[in-house]
């Protein structure tokens, strides 16, 4: 069951961890597909102007998946944060979450939720 929520300001780390976990749930699988495809001989991947087929292309496939994402997530995390912080001086933001078991929320020092069992402070 999903609820609705109204922030004021997400936190830049906050922006940063889910565009990682969409440019990396992306990118690597994507080169390790184009790895195999090297691995069959087709030139899917270059790197410094060579393409690499056969088993290199196949090893150097998840890494460059990484570089990618890597470099997609310093851009488009820094730009959704300027973008979100401009978007919080004119209004809230609202979000439709789904609550995870409290028994794992509870083992997660960064829940300051008070209305959650277990809560001391």
């Amino acid at each position: 069951m999903f609820r609705k929520i109204t922030v004021q300001r997400l936190s830049a780390g906050t922006v940063f961890k889910l565009a990682a976990i969409g440019m990396f749930g992306f990118f690597i699988p994507l080169t390790t597909v184009m790895g195999v495809l090297a691995l069959c001989g087709v030139s899917t991947l270059t790197l410094n102007g060579q393409n690499l087929t056969g088993v290199s292309g196949l090893m150097v496939s998840p890494f460059l998946g990484a570089g990618i994402a890597l470099f997609f997530t310093a851009f488009l995390g820094s730009i959704l944060t300027i973008e979100l912080w401009i978007f919080s001086r004119f209004r809230p933001l609202t979000l439709l979450i789904q609550e995870s078991d409290s028994r794992v929320a509870q083992r997660d020092p960064q829940v300051h939720d008070p209305n959650w069992p277990g809560h001391f402070g």
